[in-house]
């Protein structure tokens, strides 16, 4: 890590993309919130459902995949294809099902359409909170780098895992303004995803009819979360970005469309 180095610049861009990772999903539900009159409690429930389900529930077969050290593990692990394959079947497996749950149990008597879209806002909403957090170790980290203390980051870590570090620590030290517009964009396209991803596995769980919404959902998220393999064989991050937008704005309506059928 000896050719890494963070500027402050790097470290204000990645500052700015955390505060605004933490206001946009805030200013998205206060806008809602005043919008529409709508409860406030499913963006709790969709807070706390995603913490539970993404994050609590789904650490342990994360770490059997990834990070255990088997031979499945490092088979996934050398291998994109598998890596982002087996990451977006656990994430869409364990969110859409968390979902439904959420709408079966604690919001069983909230049938309006808004209230969907408001548990949306809180999962998805949270999820950018989280990681607009998350990325403000990296500011510490490239203080680490910079005085040289850099045995902490790499200690009892496998080769593998500290050449994705490497890749890692050395896109981050390059961040800048781009870094900041298009780290906002994906997250504003994983926003309107979950809020689209909500209205449909809401449709599953108030219309035995339509359970299979609830099937759609786990592949439209396993897509969404797939696509990222293609940067890994030279789809440039802006190209990715704009599949995003697409994709989501394409979802929202395929799925405003299924709600307003009822």
């Amino acid at each position: 890590m000896d050719n890494i180095h963070f500027g402050n610049e790097n470290m204000l861009a990645i500052g700015i993309c955390s505060a605004l990772m933490v206001i946009m999903p805030v200013t998205v539900f206060v806008i809602w919130k005043v919008k529409t009159h709508s409860k406030i409690k499913p963006v709790f429930v969709g807070a706390v459902t995603f913490l539970l389900f993404a994050i609590v529930l789904k650490l342990p077969f994360a770490y059997l995949l990834y990070q255990s050290g088997s031979p499945v593990s490092e088979a996934i692990n050398s291998n994109p294809w598998l890596y982002y394959l087996f990451g977006g079947l656990l994430a869409g497996l364990f969110e859409e099902s968390g979902r439904f749950i959420a709408f079966k149990t604690v919001m069983k008597n909230n049938k309006q359409k808004t209230d969907a879209v408001t548990y949306g806002i809180g999962h998805g909403g949270i999820e950018s909170i989280y990681i607009g957090l998350s990325l403000l170790s990296f500011i510490a980290i490239g203080v680490m780098i910079n005085s040289g203390n850099t045995s902490q980051l790499t200690e009892g870590a496998a080769p593998e895992q500290i050449e994705a570090l490497k890749d890692q620590l050395a896109q981050y030290a390059s961040f800048d303004i781009t870094g900041v517009f298009t780290g906002v964009l994906e997250r504003a396209s994983a926003m309107l995803i979950h809020i689209s991803l909500s209205m449909l596995v809401f449709e599953a769980a108030n219309s035995r009819k339509r359970l299979w919404l609830y099937l759609c959902a786990v592949l439209t998220h396993f897509v969404f979360d797939f696509i990222i393999v293609f940067t890994k064989f030279g789809l440039p991050l802006i190209a990715l970005e704009i599949i995003f937008v697409v994709f989501s704005v394409t979802t929202f309506i395929i799925a405003k469309k299924a709600v307003n059928r009822l």
